[in-house]
């Protein structure tokens, strides 16, 4: 009987997708914003001419349909209109006044030959009507697919801190007798490496070729390489940047651990499935295990991709402990790999950041940088808020209004002026009504964690907002926490006491 029902129900389902496959050619003619601007001439051109043709077919003596109860051959400039924009769609409009003026003499005389202004003048505002509407929904895809990709983003390295997390409940004793560092550990010597790397410039790349793109210095791959010789047991490894070259496409190794590392050919297995997939692979995975030729790398994994989301850096992995190949070792080595990645991609767009606060938390440079860059290109705008300390505000208090701040914000507990702390927020992708109620809300918090001290809000804290704008306002937010007074605000900055 449920043998019946599962059969029943599996055959509903592919009823159901069969059906949907049959409509799916409709999704076409929805508004693009990734096509050439060839394909939409090319399309601009050709669905007049077949709507026409139609037209003429059924037709012959008004393939306008000038004399019809709808005027169905104004689809073509329509549609178009809707998913290119209205000046493509214009074009059908011209097309169709062409035709109208030119057809008789290649079609044969026309029984009425005055021309319909009324029905060519509303068609060209129909066009620019859906025209309209089209860009408008360009606009808001494109929004939403970067707003998508940043959650996205997000979203994995959430995952990899949930992977740390169950990694650090595995047990004591094992942690430190079968591995020389835990991943707790290898991620804090990381950290600390990333942070000694913000106060310093980034190892020299080597000099441009003329005519060529300059290449960019990855942060620091000599620290990153002995740390993952040490907690994963690498003994023989290399980092390799591509690099354009007047002979080609090359790849210079940048540095290694061990000597004698071959070449990096592209053509090999792991390399080619690492620059294909951008993830990284390892000789123990099923798939590349089954395969008879030998692997001259063992691990192999990206640890930069460049603006056209193409490897340019890998970290290719010669020889491992045989012991070193279980699952728990390889999944660090995935996660510490994973975490340079997401710094170098980072470190892209934070120099113009850091040369205005150098001395800043790198994770505060590097937020700062992202959110600036949401707001530059697509209107998302961001705001940081600044909690300076004014009377004596204990660190409890501090740390509990701290942990109170909405989740999706960013949080850093600096010195502000005077050397009183303070509480610096990013609040990212918000609006004004957003900023008002956060203002309110976390005035009226704060009011409960300071009426335990008999302290008052607006004798122990000010408020300011920032609104997050490259290099300019990430400079006003130095000078706003500075041991000296500020100046008056810019129009960008809104100075608000609780």
């Amino acid at each position: 009987m449920k043998l019946d029902k599962l059969s029943t129900r599996v055959t509903r389902r592919m009823r159901v997708d069969t059906a949907l496959m049959r409509w799916q050619w409709l999704r076409y003619w929805r508004p693009n914003t990734q096509s050439g601007r060839l394909v939409a001439m090319i399309e601009s051109v050709l669905l007049p001419v077949l709507v026409l043709w139609l037209g003429w077919k059924l037709r012959p003596d008004d393939p306008l349909g000038a004399h019809a109860g709808f005027p169905w051959a104004w689809f073509g400039p329509w549609l178009i209109a809707v998913r290119y924009g209205a000046g493509y769609g214009l074009f059908g409009v011209a097309f169709y006044a062409a035709f109208w003026k030119f057809g008789p003499m290649l079609f044969g005389p026309n029984a009425d030959s005055a021309f319909p202004a009324e029905l060519f003048l509303g068609g060209m505002l129909m066009t620019l009507i859906l025209g309209e509407f089209g860009a408008a929904f360009r606009n808001r895809q494109v929004l939403h697919r970067e707003v998508t990709k940043d959650l996205r983003a997000r979203l994995e390295r959430t995952k990899r801190r949930l992977f740390v997390i169950k990694e650090a409940l595995s047990t004591l004793e094992q942690e430190l007798t079968d591995r020389p560092m835990t991943l707790r550990d290898a991620l804090l010597d990381l950290r600390r490496t990333f942070t000694l790397q913000g106060n310093r410039p980034a190892l020299s790349a080597p000099d441009a070729i003329a005519g060529l793109p300059a290449p960019r210095p990855l942060p620091d791959p000599r620290a990153f390489l002995q740390l993952l010789s040490q907690s994963c047991r690498l003994v023989e490894a290399g980092i390799f940047v591509r690099e354009i070259s007047p002979e080609g496409l090359q790849w210079r190794l940048a540095t290694s651990l061990g000597q004698a590392l071959p070449a990096l050919d592209q053509e090999d297995v792991l390399i080619g499935r690492a620059l294909e997939s951008h993830q990284s692979v390892h000789i123990a995975q099923t798939a590349l295990n089954e395969a008879q030729e030998s692997h001259p790398w063992v691990f192999v994994a990206p640890l930069r991709l460049d603006e056209y989301d193409e490897v340019d850096a890998l970290l290719a992995v010669h020889t491992m402990p045989f012991m070193s190949f279980e699952e728990n070792n390889l999944q660090r080595l995935q996660v510490l790999c994973a975490s340079y990645l997401d710094f170098s991609q980072l470190e892209l767009t934070v120099e113009d950041v850091r040369s205005a606060w150098v001395q800043a938390p790198i994770g505060l440079q590097q937020e700062w940088a992202q959110l600036s860059e949401l707001g530059q290109k697509f209107r998302l705008l961001s705001y940081c808020a600044v909690w300076s300390g004014q009377g004596r505000v204990s660190d409890d208090a501090l740390a509990e209004f701290a942990g109170l701040q909405p989740v999706e914000s960013s949080t850093w507990t600096l010195k502000g002026r005077g050397g009183k702390p303070a509480l610096v927020v990013l609040l990212p992708l918000l609006s004004s009504a957003g900023l008002a109620n956060y203002r309110r809300d976390m005035v009226t918090l704060l009011g409960q964690i300071l009426g335990r001290s008999n302290q008052r809000p607006d004798q122990s804290f000010d408020l300011d907002f920032l609104e997050v704008a490259g290099a300019p306002g990430f400079r006003e937010l130095h000078r706003l926490l500075s041991s000296a007074q500020p100046d008056r605000p810019p129009a960008s900055q809104v100075a608000e006491r609780p």
